[in-house]
């Protein structure tokens, strides 16, 4: 494989990413409306599954961010990777 051929290949997994990270934040933006209706729903109980229900949606919303974040390295990373190539 040629220089150029890595090059190409990086450059698709970086819009590949960039790809996914824009699907990503369009969909968490919807799932933040719901979210914040089942938090306004249930704020007021204690019962346990509403407990856990509130756990597994910070949860989730982490889980996003975290994914978000490596997306954002892994282009950065790829980027400077280029840069090295020339």
């Amino acid at each position: 494989m040629t220089i150029e051929a890595v090059k190409a290949t990086i450059r698709q997994g970086i819009q590949a990413a960039h790809e996914a990270e824009q699907t990503i934040k369009r969909t968490n933006a919807s799932l933040n409306d719901g979210r914040s209706l089942a938090l306004a729903t249930l704020h007021d109980s204690e019962h346990d599954e509403v407990r856990q229900a509130r756990a597994k949606l910070k949860e989730a919303a982490d889980e996003i961010e975290l994914v978000l974040r490596r997306l954002a390295s892994a282009k950065a990373h790829a980027h400077a990777y280029l840069g090295t190539l020339g």
